[in-house]
């Protein structure tokens, strides 16, 4: 039988926080209401879902995912609970276009983002 890395850590160590943790499979995409997703497989699993915001970015920034700097109209505005707490929201500037972002975005910028958003 084949074991990954983060599951014989997580056997021998089963209180170990998910930023000790090797890297995982990262997913970033859409979903069907709009809202970016970031997961990394596991175990543990760990997602983090994002909820789009109306309207466009006024002038050029730089994606927080991908790190490349876009015209407004590449970019939108996205929030998340931080830590689970409804009234303690951060923002976050990323491409509209997550596919082609994903394809620029580092996987450990990715994690990071994810990692900010569910221990903090």
């Amino acid at each position: 039988m084949d074991y990954e890395e983060r599951e014989l850590i997580l056997e021998l160590f089963p209180g170990t926080s998910p930023d000790l943790l090797p890297l995982g499979e990262i997913l970033y995409y859409r979903n069907e209401e709009g809202q970016v997703v970031i997961a990394e497989k596991g175990p543990p699993e760990l997602r983090l879902v994002l909820e789009a915001l109306p309207g466009h970015v006024g002038g050029p920034q730089v994606c927080e995912a991908c790190r490349r700097h876009l015209s407004g109209s590449a970019l939108g505005f996205f929030r998340h609970p931080v830590g689970g707490k409804e009234t303690h929201l951060r923002y976050l500037v990323l491409c509209q276009d997550t596919a082609s972002c994903a394809s620029h975005a580092e996987p450990e910028r990715l994690r990071e983002i994810l990692l900010r958003g569910i221990l903090t």
